[in-house]
């Protein structure tokens, strides 16, 4: 009995806490800064052009090419498009993770988004990027923002499951998409 007591309070004392997120909370509005948005608007996509600003509901996600959560989540969006012409995506590929298996490299990364997902548009993103954006420690974790530029919500794979295209209809319903 000591011993599972004494290995229970070893595991919980080595498990690290989950880290704060910039925003708590899902289903409602939260406030943070238009920071994030504005950086990755004056951020470069993977052909070295400006992603400038949009008029309308965005949604990044961070992703990576070889994360088959990340291609559910893709596929869902890109079913979603069509019923919100405003509605703007970016991708936000960082890195450190695309290392994976050696299959970081832009031209990979490029081939995956011109079969799977062409209308995205893909950021680079760099570590003040990452930083700005809370460190998600799971990907993708989704970030979207109102047409004012609020964040409005964020969905963390390490919090929960990552929304479906009923939920995200409803969110976008919601803030006036």
């Amino acid at each position: 009995m000591r011993f599972v007591a004494l290995l229970l309070a070893l595991v919980a004392c080595a498990t690290p806490p989950a880290p704060q997120h910039p925003v708590a909370g899902y289903g409602r509005q939260v406030s943070a800064s238009s920071t994030q948005l504005a950086k990755l608007e004056a951020s470069a996509d993977l052909d070295g052009k400006p992603v400038g600003a949009g008029d309308g509901v965005t949604i990044a996600i961070v992703f990576a090419s070889w994360c088959p959560h990340c291609h559910k989540e893709l596929d869902i969006l890109a079913k979603l498009r069509p019923s919100y012409p405003s509605l703007r995506v970016i991708g936000v590929n960082y890195r450190g993770h695309e290392e994976y298996g050696d299959r970081g490299n832009a031209e990979a990364l490029r081939s995956y988004v011109a079969k799977t997902a062409p209308w995205l548009r893909v950021i680079p993103a760099d570590d003040a990027l990452f930083e700005l954006l809370g460190r998600p420690p799971l990907i993708p974790t989704i970030y979207v923002y109102n047409r004012a530029g609020a964040l409005v919500e964020v969905y963390s794979r390490r919090e929960r499951a990552m929304p479906d295209g009923d939920e995200l209809r409803e969110l976008l319903r919601r803030i006036g998409s």
